[in-house]
């Protein structure tokens, strides 16, 4: 049976909704697809093992933004790193099969907006899992032509300079043209559950 592809929100800003983004738009030649070779991993599936073991790694939790004709299309990701901060670049990872991909592309922008421990259920709408429906209303501040997410612990907008292959997914990689920082906690991602942070335990 075929795979379901990650569901993503779209919020109007307007009464103007924008269903669908143009084709291709994302996309880019590669030169070579690396030859598919044996994973070594525990289990029978090894998508199942790898995900599973990846999840170790604990991250945090953030929802990718973009506008166009003045809807805004938003996903929740975890794939987000710092790159540089001469000059200032941060990286996103976002899978291939969504919307978001399609309407990434070089010279456009992004925001990320890092959650704060109190926004799991703003997470859970931005993914579309079962019952976040009912999650209060997400609200934005448009930045720069980018939309945010209110309440955010950090947020980010990005030019994307370079898009890349990255097998199911495609990374953008981006100079972050605004940065600010709001108050709390930050919600984290571990095992496949949301987390928080706790005291460090330190050997005497």
């Amino acid at each position: 049976m075929a795979e379901t592809p990650p569901t993503e929100f779209n919020v109007p800003l307007s009464g103007t909704a924008v269903w669908g983004g143009p084709e291709a738009i994302g996309e880019m030649p590669f030169d070579t697809v690396p030859a598919a070779s044996a994973l070594d991993v525990d289990g029978d599936d090894p998508r199942v093992a790898l995900r599973r073991t990846l999840g170790m790694f604990a991250t945090g939790v953030t929802i990718i933004t973009t506008r166009r004709g003045g809807q805004v299309h938003g996903m929740t990701a975890n794939a987000f790193m710092s790159v540089s901060l001469e000059p200032p670049l941060v990286l996103i990872s976002v899978d291939r099969r969504t919307k978001m991909c399609g309407l990434l592309h070089e010279g456009c922008c992004y925001g990320v907006s890092v959650l704060a421990e109190t926004q799991s259920a703003l997470s859970d709408r931005f993914a579309g899992r079962p019952g976040s429906e009912d999650a209060p209303e997400p609200r934005f501040e448009v930045i720069a032509g980018t939309p945010l997410v209110d309440g955010a612990l950090a947020r980010f907008v990005a030019r994307v300079q370079r898009s890349y292959w990255g097998g199911d997914h495609s990374l953008f990689l981006g100079r972050v043209e605004y940065a600010r920082t709001g108050e709390g906690a930050p919600l984290l991602f571990h095992g496949g559950r949301y987390e928080r942070l706790g005291p460090a335990d330190h050997a005497a």
